[in-house]
């Protein structure tokens, strides 16, 4: 063991006779604890920083658990005059070097100072001494150790009642890629990353303005997560603001590992089939919000932001929508809805006028679907369940393999499957081909979680399809349309801006407007400013007509 220490860091200093006095190792129940021997230790208990070296040597160990984390770093000093020091982080969070330089290097270099200034050292010894542009000067224990699993450094001084957490932190992260799932050939390329600084550095690089606030969170009584909740001060709705914080603040759970679980805290209706709060990988796509009046969460270790409040519209948006030119964004936005449409009502409306209103169909149509199947052993239910089932299996085996493979399955399980079943007379050609215009409809959702709510819309409309025909799906658009018009999010109507039909959001909200025509922000925000943009941004028109 004292070998494996020794490749970690050559200069780590280990006393094992101290750790023997100072620990007893118990086994209970394949248990393994520490308990303190030494009194002076116990003078400790309070979480506060002792002026006894050894005191605070014993604490950093026995809440540790060294020697058994072999990544605790415990480096022992002996500063000019003969006065003690350590130091304590962990191997693989920090920068070696500016450990070596920033801190043991100027450590060992402060020169003598008498007792009767230890006092005073306590504050110039960061002042004066630490190379390093972070650090803070507690006497909390609590706080130390927390700064220290975040990958910071801590300093302990013989006689010093205070010690020192200096943020030194550099952990392997992965680089700034493009966006995965919100790809979009206009705009900017780049989207978030796990590291909390490098996410909050993007948003600020597009809104350069000391009004952007960065307001740190912690989420998690053991995991103590980092994140940031980002708004503008002087556009932001205060109350908005404040609700957002007072339910970030009432958050009781032990870890959090990711911003979807936040997100699941937060939202107003646990069990509603679309998400409250929209979740985006995109930098400006978050500043672009931040803007309109929206809090913005990020979070240390997740590669999405969330954006608060949202509404039913701009889940059926695309970020590609604000670069395209207004003829093809709106182009775009019909086709979306369109697949929308369909992803949630064509089998079903298809499975009603084969069951209940054939009168509908054209006659010759009605042979060819007859004809199809005719040999067809199932019925037209069990028939649609199926291949809706095995499309659904069809995906999420896809999403879970590899890319290579997920491609191949999507061929075999796609077009060799599809035609395997046609060939023995399982299911007919139209409903091949109703569960591949429902697939690709569902594909065409500008949000990933709004399609699942539409996968699960689907199958209650097929359901009321098979019951009553048309009479249940309009019974089911009612109401689902009641349900979603009494949700909200924070506080926002969920389909807001309907309320006020003479708004001016409403036209922005399904059509996409000129950019020189966003003068106002959205109402139903009531943001402490409404306007986003003078009356007249074009200038130039002006000189050309006064010439």
């Amino acid at each position: 063991m004292n070998s494996l220490f020794r490749k970690i860091k050559d200069y780590v200093i280990f006393s094992p006779t101290a750790q023997e006095n100072d620990f007893k190792l118990k086994n209970k129940s394949n248990d393994i604890e520490y308990d303190v021997r030494d009194e002076k230790t116990e003078t400790t208990a309070n979480d506060t920083v002792s002026k006894s070296y050894e005191e605070n040597i014993s604490y950093v160990r026995n809440r540790f658990n060294v020697p058994i984390n072999n990544d605790i770093v415990i480096r022992e000093l002996v500063l000019k005059e003969g006065r003690k020091a350590f130091i304590v982080f962990i191997d693989g969070m920090v920068s070696t070097d500016m450990v070596d330089l920033a801190i043991i290097k100027t450590l060992i270099e402060i020169p003598y100072f008498s007792d009767d200034k230890i006092y005073s050292y306590e504050t110039e010894i960061i002042d004066r001494f630490i190379a390093h542009s972070q650090a803070i000067t507690t006497n909390s224990m609590d706080t130390i150790f927390e700064e220290v699993n975040f990958g910071g450094c801590a300093v302990f001084v013989d006689g010093f009642s205070k010690g020192f957490s200096l943020d030194v932190r550099e952990w392997g992260t992965r680089s700034i890629g493009k966006p995965e799932n919100e790809q979009s050939i206009y705009g900017p390329q780049e989207a978030f990353a796990e590291m909390l600084r490098n996410n909050t550095a993007l948003v600020r690089k597009i809104i350069k303005s000391e009004k952007l606030i960065a307001e740190g969170i912690k989420i998690g009584s053991v995991s103590k997560t980092r994140g940031v909740m980002l708004y503008i001060s002087d556009i932001a709705n205060s109350d908005m603001v404040d609700e957002v914080r007072r339910r970030l603040n009432s958050i009781n759970t032990q870890y959090v590992i990711a911003i979807e679980e936040v997100a699941m805290m937060l939202e107003d209706k646990t069990f509603s089939l679309t998400s409250h709060i929209f979740a985006t990988e995109r930098p400006d796509r978050a500043a672009r919000a931040l803007t309109e009046g929206r809090v913005v969460l990020i979070l240390n270790g997740s590669p999405r932001a969330l954006i608060m409040p949202t509404n039913a519209f701009e889940l059926t948006h695309a970020v590609s929508d604000d670069y395209l030119r207004v003829p093809y964004a709106n182009m775009s936005r019909i086709i979306r809805m369109l697949a929308m449409f369909l992803s949630i009502l064509l089998p079903g409306l298809y499975l009603a006028i084969t069951l209940f209103h054939q009168e509908i169909i054209p006659t010759y149509l009605l042979y060819s679907i007859s004809a199809a199947r005719e040999n067809v052993p199932f019925s037209s239910i069990v028939e649609l369940l199926l291949m809706d089932i095995s499309f659904e299996m069809i995906r999420e085996a896809g999403i879970r393999m590899p890319n290579p493979i997920g491609s191949t399955l999507g061929i075999v399980g796609g077009l060799i499957l599809g035609q395997a079943a046609v060939s023995a007379k399982i299911v007919s050609p139209i409903m091949i081909i109703i569960i591949a215009i429902t697939g690709i409809g569902s594909f065409a959702t500008s949000d990933y979680s709004l399609s699942w709510g539409y996968r699960i819309l689907r199958l209650a409309f097929i359901a009321l399809a098979a019951v009553m025909g048309f009479y249940g799906i309009a019974i089911g658009i009612f109401i689902y349309s009641l349900y979603v018009a009494k949700q909200t999010s924070f506080g926002v109507p969920y389909l807001s801006p309907i309320p006020k039909v003479n708004n001016r959001s409403m036209t922005n909200s399904i059509f996409e407007n000129p950019i020189w025509k966003k003068e106002h922000r959205p109402d139903f925000l009531k943001t402490k400013k409404n306007t986003e943009e003078p009356k007249i941004s074009r200038n130039w028109k002006i000189k050309k007509n006064t010439r």
